[in-house]
């Protein structure tokens, strides 16, 4: 029995500039030739699962939680989402999110006007900014003070963000994939993280296995060069 897929979703109220878009992007996805392969090393069950999720995910729109311990590769399968996608042409933006200073976050994510803090010297688009059209993929989210996690969630909702110091708000177009090594799920139970926030970014989860069952992968995980070429 084949099963369906879910391209994309369209919140309520549904807007026709927003639907003509995801119409589009379905229409490109549709006609758009199987990549000859990942990037993704191994043949052991687990990984032509993941590979075939990633190909299924790849044309949806949806939010995706990528969730797994360090080191699995949870961003070289961001990476695989967006680059078999329909956004493929448009920029992917990675951020470690545990990575910024939390008084630079705002500015980071969002951008600012020149004038509007002391150090601002010229505009500065922010991350959202920077991935329009494309796909933001927010690593370590968990990290994100809930502060931020608010801003966050408001800007995913309403698909625009608000640099500091502008007057007004700037309309954005990014496809939000997200990871952590931490479980999310109990976090948002104790508050720790968003529930509302958890809910939206965990439309779809992919979870990515440690080495340790799959150590048929070994082999071909040795045969990979430094710099990130494959032998063959």
């Amino acid at each position: 029995m084949r099963q369906a897929w879910c391209l994309d979703f369209i919140t309520k109220p549904i807007d026709l500039g927003g639907l003509r878009v995801v119409v589009g992007q379905a229409l490109r996805v549709s006609e758009r030739r199987p990549e000859a392969e990942t990037r993704l090393i191994g043949d052991s069950e687990a990984m032509r699962a993941i590979r075939a999720t990633i190909t299924k995910l790849a044309r949806s729109q949806a939010p995706v939680y990528i969730s797994g311990e360090s080191g699995t590769g949870k961003e070289l399968v961001a990476r695989n989402i967006h680059d078999q996608g329909p956004r493929s042409g448009q920029p992917f933006v990675p951020v470690n999110c545990g990575a910024i200073p939390q008084d630079l976050l705002e500015s980071e994510f969002f951008g600012h006007r020149k004038g509007s803090f002391t150090g601002a010297v010229a505009d500065q688009p922010g991350l959202f900014q920077a991935a329009h059209g494309g796909t933001l993929f927010l690593d370590e989210v968990a990290e994100l003070p809930i502060p931020m996690q608010v801003k966050l969630l408001r800007a995913i909702q309403e698909r625009c963000v608000h640099p500091i110091g502008a007057q007004q708000e700037v309309p954005v177009d990014v496809r939000i994939l997200s990871a952590t090594h931490k479980d999310l799920a109990p976090l948002a139970t104790d508050g720790r993280f968003r529930q509302d926030l958890y809910y939206r970014i965990n439309v779809i989860e992919l979870h990515v296995p440690p080495l340790r069952p799959r150590r048929e992968d070994i082999p071909d995980l040795v045969g990979v060069c430094p710099g990130g070429y494959y032998l063959r």
